[in-house]
């Protein structure tokens, strides 16, 4: 639905069309993917795509979908400028070299989404994203208890807690890590090893807290 409303309210044209992937069903098999993937390849392989957006391992599944069945690279087929991209973290880190493979030398830009709505985008070069205080009431549960989003530390980590106008409160179960404003990361699901799986992707990216 939010890929129909970029379509009629932006000058973006949306290839494949919202209508067109729904007309295949919500299956969610690997036949199911690859039939997405291929209406992708077929309506886009004589298009001129400068941007491609959506869920970050899918990406990396479509550009190796298209190496086994037509034998080539996303960077092959298009210049891709930039691509926006989020579900998973490290989207900017651990994902970039993979996805600069794929698809040459993008620039990549994260989307902090969920089912609530997008709660936060990457606005600049920082390796991080910006919430979007404007739409949602963000507070956080630290150590130190409960407070707003823009009053965590940098370094400091907290599980969101979101306010909509239908859901009061909502902990969506993401652990948050706040940088120097106005600059945050979702590390991951909040589970005790989210931190040190966080830490050490950090180190084997020498990324180490970089923004």
């Amino acid at each position: 639905m939010q890929l129909k409303h970029v379509s009629a309210s932006t000058p973006i044209r949306s290839v494949p069309t919202q209508d067109e992937i729904d007309a295949l069903g919500g299956g969610k098999t690997i036949r199911d993917w690859e039939a997405r993937f291929e209406l992708a390849y077929q309506k886009c392989k004589d298009q001129n795509v400068t941007l491609m957006g959506g869920v970050s391992p899918t990406a990396i599944r479509f550009a190796r979908y298209l190496r086994r069945a037509h034998g080539v690279y996303p960077k092959d087929l298009w210049k891709v400028q930039i691509m926006t991209l989020g579900s998973e973290p490290g989207i900017n880190t651990r994902r970039e070299p993979a996805l600069r493979a794929l698809y040459g030398r993008v620039a990549i830009r994260e989307i902090y989404g969920a089912t609530e709505g997008m709660l936060g985008q990457q606005r600049d070069e920082r390796r991080a994203w910006v919430p979007n205080y404007d739409l949602f009431f963000m507070e956080v549960q630290t150590r130190s208890g409960i407070k707003m989003m823009h009053e965590m530390r940098p370094g400091e980590m907290g599980s969101l807690i979101v306010s909509t106008p239908v859901l009061p409160r909502y902990r969506i179960g993401d652990l948050i890590r706040a940088f120097r404003p106005p600059y945050f990361r979702c590390i991951g699901r909040e589970r005790w090893w989210t931190p040190l799986r966080y830490a050490w992707d950090e180190f084997i990216t020498l990324n180490l807290g970089r923004l």
